[in-house]
């Protein structure tokens, strides 16, 4: 496995290495122990360390994900740092983000103002509400 992979092509399906770097390029999955993408993308990363800028991904799973100028569907990690960024589901330890856009956050501690649509507290209710719901729907048309 080499140490360092900078493909040449625009898009790569699958790349595995240590140190991956994509610069206006994409990639299908990456899976390797440091991740950077500048102006690219990628559909899935697993990774120890992520850091994107201007480019996005689908699904992040990594222990460091960093993410500015940018857009994610889900982020999976133990700590994401988040500047200017929009991401569908954040699930972290520790969030840290300025200027960003989360439409559900399941976090532990988190640092900084983001704009969240449903947090934890919220996704608990919602949940909860949908369960009484169906329930006494069960009850109403039970034949």
């Amino acid at each position: 496995m080499p140490d360092q992979q900078n493909p040449t092509e625009p898009f790569q399906e699958e790349v595995r290495a240590e140190v991956v770097n994509i610069n206006q390029g994409g990639a299908g999955h990456v899976d390797a122990e440091t991740v950077s993408i500048r102006q690219g993308g990628a559909q899935t990363i697993a990774s120890g360390s992520a850091d994107i800028t201007q480019g996005g991904a689908i699904f992040i799973d990594a222990e460091h994900a960093t993410v500015n100028q940018s857009g994610a569907g889900v982020i999976v990690a133990e700590e994401a740092a988040m500047d200017n960024t929009t991401a569908g589901l954040v699930v972290a330890s520790k969030v840290n983000a300025k200027n960003s856009r989360i439409a559900l956050l399941l976090g532990g501690t988190v640092e900084g103002r983001p704009d969240i649509a449903v947090d934890a507290r919220v996704a608990a209710i919602i949940g909860a509400s949908a369960v009484v719901t169906l329930f006494i729907l069960r009850r109403l048309f039970r034949s």
